[in-house]
């Protein structure tokens, strides 16, 4: 990769949310938003696939790794967690979906 792909692919926007792989940091038009770890990972791999929709058991397996042991409830907790956080009103979100049934998506 040279310089001039670096800032480009370090960095994922949407609708006044915006955030930095390289400095970890995101912000809700451009009012920093303090995130968990894994709050962070999980949104910045919806982000980086917006539109498609990822079960629980799938965002287990990229965000969290094969290896993970823990409580599948995991996810919904954290989904709840960003939306309280990224969305103007998380109980009719309009950034992080749940497809019924199926799982949750990036809308972008």
């Amino acid at each position: 990769m040279n310089q001039a792909d670096g800032p480009a692919r370090d960095m994922i926007e949407f609708g006044g949310l915006s955030l930095s792989r390289e400095t970890r940091q995101v912000a809700l038009n451009a009012k920093p938003i303090q995130l968990k770890p894994k709050e962070f990972d999980l949104l910045e791999f919806l982000m980086r696939n917006r539109e498609r929709v990822y079960s629980a058991t799938q965002l287990l397996e990229h965000v969290w790794g094969y290896a993970y042991t823990g409580d599948t409830r995991t996810v919904p907790v954290h989904i709840r967690g960003l939306r309280r956080k990224i969305e103007s009103d998380p109980s009719t979100p309009t950034r992080i979906e749940t497809v019924r049934g199926v799982g949750y998506r990036f809308v972008g």
